[in-house]
């Protein structure tokens, strides 16, 4: 069997850089390891697929990217340091270097997280996306997949990562043809990204209480290991994002202990309404912060 075939840009220079791995690819990007040369400061580098470089649609899709994120600048957001092309093949953003663990990897090796530490995770992800709403950005894709948890000064933080589907909420942002109807994951998206109108154009549809319900999922997901709906096919996710409401958490996995007043707030998050959820980010927080004071539920290891 011959060994996996070596990506080209692997031991390349691109001007102050040296590509040292491929560490994550996606249908638009894929993100390399890289080193600062002069620096001597490790980074990762996300290049736009060479073979999308013809189609303006993605260019600006990449360049509304990086437009967003240069504008974020908070400890629990990933932060971006440069966007440049080379030449008129390599569009590319150069971001901090997290070393770390996806909340992914995370759920896989331990099937769900301690109440405490879920509520501190999600008090740190709404943290950031403070900041962000108040830019008039919506992050439009939170799910354990996008959420880093990551070493500092001898402690764990969250840093949400991935603006490539994020939303600017003023005026005058600019507007991108989208032909696709849905925006973002199936498992995660709000019920109204689903019924957000055709195109991109979803301003007066979208706002911060969207972020809102994909983080209430993702809450969920954290306190009992499964999802709020479980589904076969990406139609009948949305389906019943549309439409069923969420089981109470300990009758999802029985082996959890969680406080009404937390499993509250989680079903007020997936809320059908955006009315019905927590005003915004703002308001979220602050009621993950008078949680922490809880006494505590304790859950089966």
């Amino acid at each position: 069997m011959s060994p996996p075939k070596k990506d080209p840009l692997v031991g390349k220079r691109l001007r102050e850089y040296v590509i040292l791995d491929l560490i994550g690819k996606g249908g638009m990007a894929k993100v390399y390891k890289a080193r600062h040369c002069l620096l001597d400061e490790v980074r990762a580098i996300k290049f736009l697929r060479p073979e999308l470089r013809e189609r303006q649609e993605c260019i600006a899709r990449f360049q509304r990217e990086a437009r967003i994120m240069v504008r974020l600048r908070h400890k629990h957001l990933v932060l971006l340091h440069e966007f440049g092309t080379v030449g008129n093949e390599l569009f590319f953003l150069v971001m901090e270097y997290l070393e770390g663990e996806s909340l992914r990897k995370r759920l896989r090796r331990n099937c769900w997280i301690p109440t405490a530490e879920a509520i501190r995770v999600v008090q740190q992800v709404a943290l950031g996306l403070v900041e962000a709403h108040k830019l008039g950005i919506v992050h439009r894709d939170i799910s354990p997949d996008n959420i880093l948890i990551v070493p500092e000064d001898g402690r764990e933080i969250a840093k949400v990562i991935d603006f490539g589907i994020a939303k600017s909420m003023s005026p005058d942002a600019s507007k991108i043809t989208q032909t696709m109807k849905l925006v973002g994951k199936a498992e995660y998206v709000a019920p109204e990204q689903i019924c957000a109108p055709t195109g991109d154009d979803d301003t007066d549809t979208l706002d911060g209480r969207t972020d809102i319900y994909s983080l209430g999922v993702t809450f969920y997901e954290l306190l009992t290991g499964a999802k709020p709906f479980e589904a076969k096919t990406s139609k009948a996710y949305l389906a019943k994002h549309l439409t069923e409401e969420p089981k109470p958490l300990e009758e999802t996995n029985p082996l959890i202990r969680v406080s009404p007043a937390v499993e509250d707030l989680v079903l007020r998050m997936l809320a059908k309404k955006k009315s019905d959820r927590p005003a915004s980010m703002d308001a979220l927080f602050a009621e993950l912060t008078a949680l922490t004071h809880e006494a505590p539920q304790l859950t089966p290891a």
